[in-house]
């Protein structure tokens, strides 16, 4: 689509009026009028001339609109253009005002009309800075408005993306131990071997259906983690000891998804898997305010080791603050009286019956 030279909002004929009113009132600053005139006689003779200035701004906003519709030009070509557009409207006017004030077409001399129209140009000039400001500032909010949409849109695409990226650091290796485990077992204890096969396919069945969500709740989650937690424990059986204590209310509540998968993890493979004894993990919820806290901790090596190498911990923490900046965080500290918690923060609405989170 072709740019325009230039566009007249509609604002300008409120502006155009008010400028006709202002310049009309100079006729009842006459103090003679008021001796020789009645106050019709002169309500009248100001109606009249506040029209013919309307008629006049008329003509220069139909002149400025139609030569306005031109393509876009350089600054000097469109300067020029307003100019003459300015000009003719002006003079265009202030003829047709002749015309009706003799009531026949006037005839005027160029000469006559020309000071006439050339009154215009001072106003005309002003109005027309205004417009270009107006039309300048108009386009840098649309820019910045659009800009705004671009930033948002690339936000989305980069949780998509870290979200991506930590279900990939968790069902890898988790995929592959497990179906290596199975394998092993179906040689060594058959029954432990179906057992693990049967956790595996819940654990399938509860994390595929969410795997693209860009929300769930808590209850699924827990699901979630509850799957990956059966599996685990038949690998490590009495090593693994799991502690779970969140309020069925708290079920409904919205959560990033993976987010408890990743704590979960984190635990596990840093905070107890080297341990001969294992330990246990333990999962809390609950609201503050509008806030919900779940709190994952473990009986591990203790915080340095659990902490790993940080990437997971720190791609949720970038997954939080892009989804609710400063109301959102996660906090680790030391468990007493030993291991590893997390505490994931987040403002989180109930979600309602029968919502589909995907």
């Amino acid at each position: 689509m072709t740019q325009r030279a230039w566009t007249v909002p509609p604002a300008s004929a409120a502006l155009a009026g008010l400028v006709c009113l202002a310049l009309s009132t100079q006729f009842l600053f006459q103090r003679a009028l008021y001796q020789q005139w009645s106050w019709a006689a002169i309500a009248g003779a100001w109606l009249r001339s506040f029209a013919e200035l309307v008629v006049v701004a008329v003509s220069i906003l139909l002149a400025l609109w139609l030569t306005g519709r031109m393509p876009a030009q350089q600054k000097p070509v469109l300067l020029l253009a307003f100019t003459a557009a300015l000009f003719a409207g002006a003079f265009a006017g202030e003829w047709i005002v002749l015309w009706l004030q003799w009531g026949a077409w006037p005839t005027a001399q160029f000469t006559a009309i020309l000071p006439r129209a050339m009154r215009w140009l001072p106003i005309g000039a002003i109005a027309g800075a205004i417009m270009v400001s107006r039309a300048r500032t108009s386009d840098i909010a649309t820019r910045l408005h659009e800009s705004e949409v671009n930033r948002l849109q690339l936000d989305r695409q980069q949780l998509a993306v870290q979200l991506q990226l930590l279900q990939s650091q968790i069902e890898p290796h988790f995929l592959f131990n497990t179906l290596a485990t199975i394998r092993r077992l179906q040689r060594t204890d058959p029954p432990r071997g179906r057992e693990t096969l049967s956790g595996f396919i819940h654990y399938l069945r509860s994390s595929l259906p969410g795997m693209r969500s860009s929300e769930t709740t808590l209850g699924q989650e827990l699901q979630l983690i509850g799957a990956y937690l059966d599996v685990l424990g038949v690998r490590m059986g009495d090593r693994l000891r799991v502690d779970i204590d969140v309020a069925p209310e708290l079920h409904e509540r919205r959560i990033p998804p993976l987010s408890l998968a990743t704590l979960v993890e984190n635990s596990i493979k840093h905070g107890l898997s080297s341990l001969p004894e294992g330990g246990t993990i333990s999962i809390r919820a609950w609201l503050v305010g509008d806030r919900l806290n779940v709190r994952v901790a473990d009986t591990g090596v203790g915080l340095t080791a659990s902490a790993g190498s940080g990437l997971g911990l720190s791609n949720l923490r970038m997954r939080l603050r892009s989804l609710y900046g400063d109301a959102g965080g996660l906090q680790i500290a030391p468990n007493e009286p030993r291991g590893f918690a997390a505490t994931l923060q987040v403002p989180s609405a109930r979600i309602a019956s029968g919502h589909d989170s995907g």
